[in-house]
């Protein structure tokens, strides 16, 4: 290599007034550029050895000179590591190199340096006796490599390589990643407050949520946050579920009610999901706004769910690339950002109309207890408007993908030739807590959740099927030890929830297969089965630690109650032309999106009472008790 050989020294003055001597040659990369590519960017160089910046201020030039000054130093060594590169310096740094290389003929390492930078440089350096998967490609890191199902591929990675922890780039992010069960339930609950942070996305956080605010899930860790979590938890608590049995007991009717008419008592195969759709989105508008939609195709309750589902598939890492590489924001016609933008108007508009619906109810006297309507009324609520907002917005947006996906997977799993053991010793678990008479037992269902059978349905149902296959993302708000190396305060953390979900060294050889039984023991005395107790999560669906999911419990009794009142009128069975994909990862539909969306499928459903009479009556029962409840 050339050395450079210094004639003079230059002077560059910031437009704040901070002035850096630097050498001419050096200079050539800080200025003259600017002069040579753009005139209009206000080079001037007022003396020949002075030159006025206009266009950086004094941090900047600091900045520069450093890089600078550094390279110029270390420009023979071979031992010293590349100074790393300021983002916002990269893109000209490079550019001005190129431009010094050809005007002196010089030939440095600095375009090396920095176009190295720029392609690899990530917000967290290279974390130290941590394994990183090989392979990044300059500027995508693993992006492309992870394909669109980045919780498989995690998996895979994780047994090829022997490292359940390791880091990966997500374009400019660096990010750690968790598979093994032990690894993740230590990760979230030994490091619980260090990982009560979520990181900032562009798309959903910048773009989709500018509006209605974030979500609870995804929530940067503050006050507001902190607020909205206890409220919330509070309205979704074990202690306040007696109060909203009126809304189990109309909504899981409802699911048998259009089900028994629709299939003609079970002579016609059905799809169900529909149904379960409804049920879910019903549960969250009458919990936010004492609202809900009798009919299954009613078009406010398609919208609303045609909108939440787009969205969740802008805020998945493999549909959105800007998120993690910046230029591509800047694109001229810019789909994802013309996306989001609609999106976000149609979701304004529904929420909106919801809000104005209960303050019309409140001003004609019909309104029902619910968020809004105590916030509206300001009934010892110290949250703001936003924050309420935030809170059905959570609420309307979670429920209704994560429980339908759930609970549609595991009926489907039911129907199959295997699961219908399952379905057999549930229903005899049923009879043996409730009786032969159903009658009590329905009004009871979403009461008691006393039936070991079918609480162990509904845990291998989260377990299974991990809907949300990579948990939102965490950041450490402090650094973080972690056997041998530190993550460092700042850093994006994944956990596969899928394949710490499925993980064969903990839950045995049969982690990939749908068994209920893992959670219970044989009780022969009392002619059933006892549930095994448990320490901390039993899986990582619903999360863990300082930000687990605080609409866990509505949501297992949710599946609980439509289980027992579907699996006491009926035995099901999948349909011979369109039956149910139950393997974990190809159920399904779209790999791409945070939230699975299962394949669709038919069953047949046999009445258990081959005259009918228990089903008619106790659906007739149920009418006359709940046709009050939330009438508008």
């Amino acid at each position: 290599m050339t050395d450079i050989e210094p004639t003079e020294y230059v002077t560059l003055v910031s437009n704040d007034g901070y002035e850096y001597k630097v050498l001419r040659s050096a200079a050539c990369i800080a200025g003259t550029i600017k002069k040579a590519l753009d005139p209009m960017l206000g080079f001037k160089e007022t003396t020949q050895n002075r030159v006025e910046l206009p266009t950086v201020n004094g941090v900047i030039l600091e900045k520069v000179c450093e890089y600078l000054y550094y390279n110029q130093k270390h420009a023979e060594s071979k031992d010293v590591p590349d100074m790393e590169v300021p983002p916002e310096l990269s893109l000209e740094l490079l550019i001005a190199a190129d431009y010094l290389d050809v005007q002196t003929g010089v030939r440095t390492r600095w375009i090396g340096r920095i176009f190295s930078s720029i392609c690899t440089h990530t917000d967290i350096p290279y974390i130290r006796n941590l394994p990183e998967i090989p392979g990044a490609l300059p500027i995508t890191g693993h992006l492309l490599e992870l394909g669109d199902d980045h919780a498989t591929v995690c998996e895979k990675w994780w047994r090829k390589y022997g490292h359940s922890v390791f880091q990966i780039r997500l374009g400019n992010t660096r990010a750690v990643v968790v598979n093994s069960f032990t690894d993740c339930k230590k990760m979230l609950v030994s490091n619980s407050q260090a990982l009560i942070d979520r990181p900032k996305l562009y798309t959903f956080h910048g773009v989709i949520s500018s509006t209605q605010g974030f979500t609870i899930g995804s929530s940067p860790w503050d006050d507001s946050c902190r607020n909205k979590r206890k409220a919330a938890s509070t309205t979704l608590s074990r202690a306040m579920m007696k109060n909203y049995n009126p809304m189990f007991d109309l909504e899981s009717f409802c699911i048998l009610r259009d089900l028994h008419h629709d299939s003609k008592a079970g002579a016609v195969e059905v799809s169900i999901r529909p149904y379960i759709q409804r049920y879910a989105l019903n549960t969250t508008l009458t919990l936010c706004y004492g609202i809900r939609m009798d009919e299954v195709y009613d078009n406010l309750l398609r919208e609303i769910l045609y909108v939440g589902s787009a969205i969740s598939l802008l805020r998945s890492a493999s549909e959105n690339f800007q998120d993690y590489i910046p230029i591509l924001r800047y694109l001229p016609n810019n789909e994802k950002n013309k996306r989001s933008k609609e999106l976000r108007e149609r979701r304004d508009k529904y929420l909106d109309l919801l809000l104005n619906k209960v303050r019309e109810m409140i001003k004609n006297g019909t309104d029902k207890p619910c968020i809004s309507a105590a916030i509206l009324k300001d009934e010892e609520t110290r949250l703001t408007g936003v924050e309420v907002g935030s809170i059905c917005l959570s609420l309307v947006s979670g429920g209704f993908e994560t429980i339908p996906g759930t609970l549609v997977s595991c009926i489907g799993s039911l129907s199959t030739p295997e699961g219908q053991k399952f379905q057999d010793r549930a229903y005899e678990d049923i009879k043996r807590k409730h009786g032969a008479d159903l009658r009590a037992g329905w009004q009871e269902a979403f009461e008691k959740e006393d039936v070991p059978y079918l609480n162990a349905i509904v845990k291998e149902a989260g377990r299974y099927y991990t809907v949300s296959s990579m948990s939102l993302p965490r950041k450490t708000v402090t650094d973080v030890r972690w056997e041998g190396a530190v993550i460092p305060k700042g850093t994006m953390v994944l956990i596969n929830a899928q394949a710490g979900n499925h993980d064969v060294d903990y839950f045995g050889a049969d982690g990939g297969s749908f068994n209920p039984e893992r959670w219970l023991d044989a009780n022969p005395e009392a002619g059933g089965y006892t549930e095994k107790s448990s320490i901390g999560p039993a899986h990582l669906s619903f999360g863990a630690g300082s930000r687990s999911c605080p609409g866990a419990i509505i949501a297992s009794k949710l599946i609980y109650s439509a289980l027992f009142r579907l699996l006491s009128l009926y035995k099901i069975e999948a349909s011979d032309s369109e039956p149910p994909n139950t393997d974990y990862v190809d159920y399904n539909a779209i790999k791409s999106a945070l939230v699975a969306i299962p394949r669709d499928f038919k069953v047949r459903l046999v009445p258990r009472d081959k005259t009918g009479d228990m089903a008619r009556e106790v659906l007739n029962e149920a009418e006359a008790r709940t046709k009050e409840y939330y009438k508008e």
